[in-house]
C-alpha cells in the first residue's frame, strides 16, 4: 500500500506527536487522506485514557474542539490552523456513529495492518465493517470505494466467521448483509434497520431519543453562536478594505468548517420605519444638521441636550438593525464581519467626548465578539482612495475627503474610546494581507468554537 505517502505532511506531523506519546490507535476511513485529497482524520483509541491524552496533546498543539461529545457520543473534533491550512482531527473512542456502536475495537486493534511507522490501519474484515457501518449508520449512501471493499468479501482469505460474529455481537447483521448487497438505501429501509438495532440496545435507544429532543432545541435557541468582528476607525482609516480582504482570506478556512461568513456594512443606513420617514423629510435638511454638528470649526459645547438627544435616538436605531441583520446570522453560527459597528458613532461626532450619556449607551449596545480599531497617519488618509462597498471584490473608487481638523478630531476621540470599550488596534499603514492575518490568527479560534 503506497498510497499513504500522499498523507499530508501536517497529518504526518500529528500521528508522530501521538507515536511519540506511545499512543495506541488506528486510522479508518482515510482512504482520501492517502490519497492526498483531504484534510479530515479519523483516528481510533485503545483506550479511554488514550483519547483524553490525545485530545490534550491537540489542545497543546492550538487545535480547539469544534464538536464535542455533547453533540454525539464517542466522539470529538478538533479543528486548527497549520501554516494558514485547516485541519479536522476527529478523535474516536468507539467505532460509533451517532451514538450506535458498530464493532468491539479490542479484535481489530489485534488484527490491525502497519504500512507504515506511524500509518496502522484496520485489517481487511474490518475496514468491510467500517464502511458498510459508515453507509448504515451515517452516510446512507453506497459509493464506489464502499462497492470495492464489498467486492472483496467474495475473496478466498476473507474471514467471514469473524465478521458474522462483529455483527451479530453488535446487532446488525442484518443491516450488514443489507447494505454490502443493495446499491442504494431507501428511508424506509434505514429505518426499519435502525429499529432492529435499537431494539435490542435499549441504552441506545434512549440516548438517540434525547438526541432528537435536542435538534429542535437547538433549532429555537436564541443562544448568538456565530462570531462578530467588527472593524472601527477613522473614515479613510481602511476598514472596507480590510474588511473584505479578510473574509477573502476566511473562506478556506469557513469553507472547511462549513460555516457561512458574510460583510455587513454598518454605516449610516436608515432602517427603523420612524427613521426611515424622518430622512426622507429631512434629507436636506439632515445633512446641514451633520455639517453643523461636525464639519464646523466651533467650540464643542460642554453640555449640549439636542446631541444627547441624538445619540439615545441612534442606540434605538442600530439596536433595531443588529437585531434585524446581524443577530439572525449569528444565531445561525456564522461569521459576520462589520465594516463600522455602532462605537464609529462616538469617534465620527466630536461631540461624544462631552457627552454625559454616550459612554453609557456603547457599554449598553450588543458587543461583537472582537472589536478592532483601525489607524494610520493623517497624510496617509488623505490620500487613500474608497473601496466600493457594493461590489463583493475589492474595488478602488474615488473618495470624498473629509476636512484634515474633522479628521484629527475623529482621532481624538478614537483614542479616548478604546478607554470605554475593549478593542484591539491594527496599523492599516502595514500590507493589507498582513493585517487581514492578524485578524484570521486572533479570532480563528472562536470561529472554530461557535457552533
Amino acid at each position: 500500500m503506497r498510497a499513504y505517502r500522499q498523507t499530508p505532511l501536517a497529518i504526518m506531523n500529528i500521528l508522530k506527536l501521538f507515536k511519540q506519546n506511545q499512543l495506541n490507535y488506528i486510522l479508518f476511513k482515510c482512504d482520501h487522506i492517502f490519497e492526498g485529497k483531504n484534510k479530515n482524520l479519523d483516528i481510533l483509541f485503545k483506550t479511554n485514557e488514550e483519547y483524553r491524552q490525545a485530545a490534550q496533546l491537540l489542545h497543546q498543539q492550538g487545535f480547539v474542539v469544534r464538536l464535542s461529545e455533547q453533540v454525539e457520543r464517542y466522539k470529538t473534533m478538533y479543528c486548527g490552523l497549520i501554516a494558514e491550512t485547516m485541519y479536522s482531527i476527529h478523535l474516536h473512542r468507539e467505532i460509533a456513529w451517532h451514538g450506535m456502536i458498530a464493532l468491539d475495537k479490542q479484535p481489530v486493534f489485534q488484527r490491525a495492518q502497519q504500512v507504515h511507522s506511524l500509518i496502522i490501519i484496520p485489517g481487511k474484515e474490518d475496514s468491510i465493517l467500517i464502511h458498510a457501518a459508515h453507509v448504515l449508520f451515517e452516510n446512507f449512501k453506497v459509493g464506489e470505494r464502499e462497492r470495492n471493499y464489498f467486492i472483496t468479501l467474495n475473496e478466498a482469505s476473507i474471514d467471514k466467521e469473524y465478521i458474522c460474529w462483529q455483527i451479530r455481537e453488535n446487532h446488525w447483521e442484518n443491516g450488514f448483509w443489507t447494505v454490502v448487497r443493495l446499491k442504494q438505501l431507501s428511508k424506509i429501509t434505514i429505518g426499519r434497520l435502525w429499529v432492529e438495532k435499537i431494539r435490542k440496545e435499549p441504552a441506545t435507544a434512549a440516548y438517540l431519543l434525547l438526541k432528537a429532543v435536542r435538534i429542535p432545541i437547538r433549532a429555537i435557541s436564541f443562544k448568538r453562536k456565530g462570531c462578530l468582528i467588527a472593524l472601527i476607525g477613522v473614515n479613510g482609516s481602511g476598514k472596507s478594505t480590510l474588511a473584505k480582504r479578510t473574509l477573502e482570506l476566511y473562506h478556506p478556512i469557513t469553507q472547511h468548517l462549513g460555516i457561512k461568513k458574510r460583510y455587513h456594512y454598518c454605516g449610516w443606513k436608515p432602517t427603523f420605519p420612524l427613521t426611515k420617514i424622518l430622512s426622507f423629510w429631512l434629507q436636506k435638511a439632515s445633512k446641514e444638521i451633520f455639517y453643523e454638528m461636525n464639519l464646523k470649526k466651533p467650540k464643542i459645547p460642554y453640555f449640549s441636550i439636542k446631541q444627547e438627544l441624538l445619540f439615545m435616538y441612534l442606540l434605538g436605531e442600530f439596536l433595531f438593525r443588529y437585531y434585524q441583520e446581524l443577530y439572525p446570522a449569528l444565531r445561525k453560527g456564522e461569521l459576520v464581519l462589520s465594516d463600522r459597528y455602532y462605537y464609529d458613532l462616538y469617534g465620527q461626532y466630536p461631540y461624544a467626548r462631552n457627552s454625559k450619556f454616550a459612554p453609557i449607551l456603547l457599554r449598553l449596545f450588543p458587543h461583537p465578539d472582537f472589536t478592532y480599531l483601525l489607524q494610520s497617519n493623517i497624510e496617509e488618509i488623505l490620500h487613500r482612495k474608497k473601496t466600493d462597498i457594493n461590489k463583493e471584490r475589492i474595488e478602488q473608487a474615488e473618495r470624498k475627503v473629509l476636512p484634515s481638523f474633522y479628521l484629527l478630531q475623529q482621532m481624538e476621540n478614537y483614542a479616548r474610546l478604546q478607554k470605554i470599550i475593549a478593542s484591539r488596534a491594527v496599523n492599516t499603514e502595514q500590507n493589507i494581507d498582513f493585517c487581514a492575518s492578524q485578524i484570521i490568527s486572533e479570532t480563528v479560534e472562536k470561529v472554530i468554537g461557535s457552533n
